[in-house]
């Protein structure tokens, strides 16, 4: 089995013969980044990224010749690099690093699952990991904690915008909000809650209020703080 590619951040962006290339890697992924968050991640194709750019189809498989190669500097670009000095507070500063993360994904609807596939890491993605891990180091975790307590952030954040976004998805498609279908719904649970077969069910159900996309995350994430807070606060000395 032969050796793979070098992957794109290890072969040089201006080949050391032929004629200088006409675009730069970061100008192509801005206009990708354009289509994808318009359209879909389907819709930035080789083909329609060279349309925007007004370049020729084959002349982009110069600079990216695989699918791979375009997602990474999509990717690389969309995650750009934003500092954020340690305050010593940890939640103070795991909530700032969420909130951040959270309207990066928003903004961009494909970086989230395509984050997800084991993509090519680039320089501005390990920027933003080296600067969250010293967020976190700088009030006072060690290297391990550091990292469990990051990798449970960002699960929280991804999971949680790509179910905000999957409604979003879901109400666009359909043209049923999320009131209007719980309110479709609604007589078949009343059915089945009369039975009594569901008592904690039907306490939710009673209790329940149909919360906004934002309030949903910060509630959720203000139970995950809590958590963090009670392990780590007395290694930390913020409790």
């Amino acid at each position: 089995m032969s050796d793979p590619k070098p992957i794109i951040w290890m072969r040089p962006e201006k080949p050391a013969r032929g004629p200088a290339p006409t675009h730069t890697r970061e100008e192509i992924a801005a206009v990708a980044i354009k289509i994808a968050d318009s359209e879909g991640l389907e819709a930035a194709s080789v083909r329609n990224i060279a349309r925007n750019l007004g370049a020729g189809t084959m002349t982009l498989y110069r600079y990216l010749p695989a699918k791979e190669d375009l997602w990474a500097v999509m990717i690389d670009e969309a995650a750009g690099f934003e500092p954020q000095e340690p305050t010593g507070d940890l939640r103070a500063d795991l909530t700032v690093l969420a909130r951040r993360r959270r309207q990066n994904f928003l903004r961009h609807p494909w970086l989230a699952p395509l984050l997800a596939t084991r993509p090519v890491i680039g320089p501005n993605l390990l920027r933003g990991m080296e600067r969250d891990l010293a967020v976190i180091g700088g009030c006072g975790l060690g290297i391990d904690d550091n990292i469990d307590v990051l990798n449970l952030v960002y699960s929280w954040v991804s999971g949680a915008v790509q179910a905000e976004l999957t409604e979003q998805a879901n109400a666009h498609r359909s043209g049923v909000d999320r009131h209007s279908w719980r309110m479709r719904m609604k007589p078949y649970l009343v059915s089945l809650l009369a039975t009594g077969e569901f008592p904690y069910l039907s306490k939710m159900t009673a209790a329940a209020e149909i919360a906004e996309a934002d309030e949903q995350f910060e509630s959720g994430l203000a139970i995950i703080l809590d958590g963090i807070e009670a392990r780590y606060s007395a290694d930390t000395g913020n409790g």
